[in-house]
Order: C-alpha cells, then structure tokens, then sequence
C-alpha cells in the first residue's frame, strides 16, 4: 500500500495526529480524542483463524520485540504482555493493565477498581496484517482476564484513527469518550457517557493526573 492509500485508510486526521506527535515533545504538547470500549465476548469469534500463535511474553528478547512492534515500553507495573508469534517471528502484540492504568503522555489515570482492566498498544506489524492475528490478540486477552476473574478489559482508541476505530467497534461495546489537551504539565480533559472524572483540569498531570473513573 501506497502513501496516499494508507492516507486514506487510516485516515487524514490520524495521519496528522501521528506526524505531529513524532515533531513536538510529549512534555510540551498533546491532544486526543479517545473513544473507550469494553470488549464484548460475545462478538469476539468463537475460534480464531489466525494462524500465530498468542502466549503471555515472559523473557527479556521476546519482550523487547513486542516493544518494538507495539511502540510501548509495557514496564508499568501489574502489567502483561501478550505476544502474537507467526513462524517464530513477533507478528504482534499488546499489554493488558490490571487495575488502574495511567497514561502518562495524556496526564491521565484510568481507576479501574480491583477486577478492572485496560488494553493498550494493541498492534499488528505491517507485514502480518490481514490475516486474523489482531483478532486473535483481543479473543486472549479477553479471555484470560475472564478466567482470572477480571472484568472483560476495556480499550481507548483514537477517534481519528480510522482502522483502529472499526475494529474495535467490531468487538466492543461503547462505554464513552475522552477529550484531552496537554500543554506542558497542564492538562484539561472532558469525559462522557459512563466514565466519570474527579475534575477537568490539572495543573501539575505529572504529579496530579486528572483521574477517570470507568
């Protein structure tokens, strides 16, 4: 796929999102429309046909690879990674956070409670897409959650980010939306439908995140 038809796929605004992100420090400036879903069992396929093989990342090369692939460090803590391997090669991945998860680049934390959980930096390399792995990463993860007595996990993706958007709306349930600015430590941010905030806005996010309540 060409630069134009990725474009188009994903969508101008995403596109714009991304490019700006990689000239302008995190600590400087951010915004974010984030739409949150909760994964729904129920519309999740019954038996995935993905040929990869999906399993909890538990050595440092295998973890250092989902990194790569998923551009997150998953080193917050009460966090697992789970990694999507095809002939042996890391396809894919994402981490899932047990109880309250914080977005450091946003200047948020999202309180879960005790069974809740977060999906985050969910991805399928460029070279292994369309063929079901993504799919399979949201059956798993959910699935082991719900063996573990957690919640089914909730997810935010970006509202400008058109592929992303579509699938979770495929597997997902809506639970609301966040609107967040971030100019240096400052940050404002709006929530609707069923997720709750403690206040609009923070001066010190680094120290004080505004907190959400899902």
């Amino acid at each position: 796929m060409g630069i134009l038809g990725k474009i188009r796929s994903l969508g101008f605004g995403f596109v714009f999102e991304r490019a700006f992100e990689r000239i302008i420090p995190v600590w400087m400036f951010r915004f974010c429309s984030l739409a949150v879903y909760q994964i729904d069992s129920d519309k999740l396929p019954a038996e995935s046909c993905s040929k990869a093989i999906v399993e909890v990342c538990d050595n440092a090369p295998d973890l250092e690879q989902l990194r790569e692939v998923t551009f997150a460090d998953g080193d917050k803590e009460h966090t697992i990674g789970l990694v999507a391997k095809m002939d042996g090669e890391v396809a894919g991945g994402l981490w899932v956070a047990i109880g309250d998860y914080r977005d450091g680049d946003l200047g948020l934390t999202f309180s879960l409670g005790d069974e809740g959980t977060w999906i985050y930096a969910a991805r399928v390399d460029d070279a292994y897409r369309r063929q079901g792995i993504y799919s399979h990463l949201m059956v798993e993860s959910t699935q082991s959650r719900l063996n573990a007595s957690h919640r089914a996990p909730l997810i935010g993706v970006s509202k400008l980010n058109r592929n992303s958007h579509r699938a979770i709306q495929r597997f997902g349930i809506p639970v609301g939306q966040v609107f967040v600015f971030r100019v240096g430590t400052i940050v404002w941010a709006r929530a609707k439908g069923d997720i709750k905030q403690n206040r609009t806005m923070t001066l010190r996010c680094t120290r004080d995140p505004i907190e959400l309540i899902c």
